[in-house]
């Protein structure tokens, strides 16, 4: 018997968390499982890769007469389709799916949770918590995410399942970066101040005079892309700096980079720090979320604090003077990367807990 899923998320853009859902998506056992996606806005053209068929049940104010109608065209959606588990991303989708979900009597409800809460406002952190009541449990894709929600909704850390993110570690080809021109990148959105690539590049100004053949990389794009550009200019690194915008191949960019840096002053679990260790770019990330859970300092990459520059040219530094420790750390992070992060063993466990699922409300109701 088919276990329907409805899995429920703002809208498909390219993102970390809406990479993860459509990998998924695509990848479940398709005689055990048939997925559908529910979005409220609309998506990028990223959305015709998702292998499931998709229902946008369109935006606005959660709170109202229109969100109540919304709530209630998606449960009867819901019941039409026979939904056995509607799984959810972000706070908006959350707390209209999970709220249908309970309208509809669908057994499984499964609220997901993928950062350290840098969305939190009064608003969203009231609506969410009064969703929380409703959803039969949680998925969390790193300790550290478990951890920051329990500690600061006082949910209980029996509900939650931690599912590491996954990667398809056959397209990351690891590369022993011989080369003497060593290149340092950092991957992320440029639409979020919390990722810090001001910081990256301050820490590039600061190494630029000693290592004046490094070329500095900043992938990906975003509403920021100027203000940084012009950073990188006054800073005396505009020519140095390559601002690459989005990527589409990132595995065949990465081949290029001998660091990776990500330094973000908040993180779940960044598909980026694991594309590094993947691809062979010794990692310099900052010691928060799940940042720890996947680098261990001095073994499989180099840890430093947040909202350091100091701290950040330092490691960079490190690198550019120790080939050895580039090459001895890159080799151990893509085995961990390997063992820990594959697609395989994300969407098994994900599969797994779903059927678990099912059976303990089967049980229990």
């Amino acid at each position: 018997m088919l276990t329907r899923i409805l899995y429920c998320i703002d809208s498909i853009q390219r993102g970390g968390t809406e990479t993860q859902l459509l990998g998924l998506v695509n990848r479940l056992d398709r005689e055990r499982f048939r997925p559908s996606l529910c979005t409220l806005l609309p998506s990028s053209p990223l959305l015709g890769e998702v292998r499931a068929p998709h229902l946008e049940i369109g935006g606005g104010r959660l709170v109202g007469p229109g969100g109540v109608r919304r709530v209630r065209r998606l449960a009867a959606w819901m019941k039409e389709h026979r939904i056995d588990i509607v799984q959810t991303q972000f706070q908006d989708s959350t707390v209209l799916g999970i709220a249908a979900a309970r309208m509809a009597g669908v057994p499984v409800r499964l609220a997901s949770f993928r950062d350290l809460g840098f969305w939190r406002r009064p608003v969203s952190e009231f609506m969410m918590r009064r969703t929380y009541p409703l959803a039969t449990g949680f998925l969390a894709n790193a300790t550290a995410v478990k951890a920051d929600v329990c500690r600061r909704d006082g949910l209980d850390p029996s509900r939650f399942m931690v599912i590491p993110n996954g990667i398809d570690v056959p397209a990351y080809k690891f590369v022993e970066h011989l080369e003497s021109e060593v290149a340092v990148g950092i991957v992320g959105n440029l639409n979020r101040r919390v990722k810090r690539q001001d910081l990256f590049l301050r820490a590039a100004a600061r190494l630029a005079p000693k290592y004046p053949d490094v070329v500095w990389h900043v992938v990906g794009d975003g509403e920021f892309r100027q203000e940084y550009e012009a950073m990188a200019a006054d800073l005396g690194i505009g020519e140095k700096t390559v601002f690459a915008g989005r990527v589409e191949d990132v595995s065949s960019y990465l081949g290029k980079l001998s660091v990776g840096v990500l330094c973000s002053d908040s993180e779940g679990l960044s598909n980026a720090l694991l594309e590094y260790m993947l691809r062979g770019c010794a990692v310099v990330a900052t010691a928060v979320g799940g940042n720890l859970e996947a680098v261990r300092d001095g073994e499989t990459g180099l840890l430093i604090p947040p909202g350091n520059e100091v701290a950040l040219a330092s490691a960079i530094g490190r690198y550019l003077d120790e080939k050895t420790l580039r090459l001895t750390l890159s080799m151990k992070a893509r085995a961990m990367a390997e063992e820990r992060f594959s697609w395989e063993s994300c969407v098994a466990a994900h599969q797994d807990h779903y059927e678990n699922e099912l059976r303990s409300c089967r049980v229990s109701c």
